[in-house]
């Protein structure tokens, strides 16, 4: 099974234009989480009320939650797909003391397919990570600040994980930061967001880890991690690095996490990477418990 391309985001995103545009749009061959939280978080952004897909999708979308996270109730005669461990339904993110539950029950769907202990840890780390990030960066009037969904393919031996937050954008976020003025005129912002450190909120308990965590483990795992926010997009694709603009934009943050599920991942060497913060040595890091 082949990882997302940007060629894949960038023609849904386009189909989602014409959907709230002119109310209807071509559905995918093939659907991932992906496809159902950006719907989801643009038909949130923009308030409608009304769905209809076609048969090939609507148990899939319904086995996702989809129209849960929409508060609206599903059709009653569209059926669900069993799960079997194979799904993780959209979850509404409205609580930043929910972000370690959200974590571990994702967790729970990608922990037996997962190459050992340490890739669980590391997938736990990145996800209270990321998750919390929604939180961190957001500017909403509605209470809502994000949602995520997930699925695991056994068998092509790939999972993807979803995240749409509907804060700020990452420009925004980081142009807080003053020290990152100079930079942001001339590099891209997402690319610029999965370095260590970097973050909009220095000296506010907000240390820049999220994505420069999720960068490490997918470049260890040779996985794909993608971060799209205003018209910037970052994707680091089986360890090709791919920075650009689109014409199209995009309201807060969408991240697409893909990897592989017989490549392991190990958090320790991540930090163990990482520059030590000011005035701790190696001492303070026991890296073997």
């Amino acid at each position: 099974m082949e990882y997302t391309t940007l060629a894949d985001v960038e023609t849904w995103l386009n189909e989602l234009q014409s959907l709230l545009g002119q109310r209807r749009c071509t559905a995918p061959r093939f659907i991932k989480p992906f496809h159902l939280a950006t719907l989801a978080h643009q038909m949130r952004l923009k308030r409608l009320t009304s769905l209809n897909l076609p048969e090939k999708v609507a148990p899939y979308a319904n086995t996702m939650k989809l129209w849960e996270a929409l508060g609206l109730t599903p059709p009653q005669l569209i059926a669900q797909r069993q799960a079997s461990g194979r799904y993780y339904p959209i979850e509404v993110l409205r609580d930043a003391a929910t972000v370690e539950d959200t974590a571990n029950n994702l967790v729970a769907l990608l922990a037996p397919v997962c190459t050992g202990e340490e890739t669980i840890n590391a997938v736990n780390t990145m996800l209270r990570e990321l998750i919390d990030n929604c939180y961190s960066h957001a500017a909403v009037p509605d209470g809502i600040f994000g949602l995520t969904c997930a699925q695991v393919w056994a068998a092509g031996g790939k999972a993807q994980i979803a995240i749409a937050d509907t804060g700020i954008g990452i420009r925004s976020s980081l142009s807080l930061n003053s020290d990152l003025i100079e930079r942001l005129k001339i590099e891209n912002c997402c690319e610029l967001a999965t370095g260590y450190g970097v973050t909009g909120k220095p000296g506010k308990g907000h240390s820049g880890y999220g994505l420069a965590v999720a960068r490490k483990l997918i470049e260890q795992n040779n996985g794909h991690l993608m971060v799209r926010s205003g018209e910037e997009i970052f994707s680091l694709r089986a360890g090709r690095l791919t920075a650009f603009k689109s014409k199209l934009h995009w309201h807060g943050t969408l991240l697409i996490i893909e990897w592989d599920l017989n490549g392991p991942m190990n958090i320790q060497d991540v930090y163990k990477s990482f520059p030590l913060p000011e005035g701790m040595t190696d001492d303070d890091f026991n890296f073997d418990s």
